[in-house]
């Protein structure tokens, strides 16, 4: 991994077979980023994991192959169950483009990643009472 931070957005660039998130988790501490958002991110996924929440539980498929990384967002609470949070959009070599909920992913070659720190905002997570999920706090 490398990565710099400017003012407040930091980049990370992920070298082949860094779990995403990890590494990110990784790159936030160092850089001092407890609460923040993840705006950008672009490369190859290989061996990962999406979801699809039904409304009551998430349908998950694992992915082998590499796919083409087109978009990555998500939240930023380190100091919580889920410090990472991400939903990506991927395409595949025939290029078909699908997404959802990443709870898995290797960088494949690299990935390119932009996340927006935030120092008046604090982010949390507490279960929701309906879906039983951890769900972001804004503090």
């Amino acid at each position: 991994m490398l990565s710099n931070i400017d003012k407040d957005v930091l980049i990370v660039k992920l070298e082949d077979g860094e779990d995403i998130h990890e590494t990110l988790t990784e790159a936030c501490n160092s850089h001092g980023i407890k609460y923040g958002w993840v705006y950008g991110g672009i490369g190859i996924l290989r061996s990962f994991t999406l979801g699809y929440f039904t409304g009551k539980e998430y349908i998950k498929k694992y992915f082998q192959a590499p796919h083409e990384l087109l978009s990555l967002a998500g939240s930023v609470t380190l100091n919580t169950e889920v410090p990472i949070h991400l939903h990506c959009s991927v395409s595949s070599r025939e290029f078909k483009v699908f997404g959802g909920h990443l709870f898995k992913g290797t960088t494949n070659v690299l990935n390119e990643i932009l996340i927006k720190r935030f120092k008046g905002i604090e982010l949390g997570r507490k279960i929701s009472p309906i879906t039983g999920y951890y769900e972001l706090d804004i503090k």
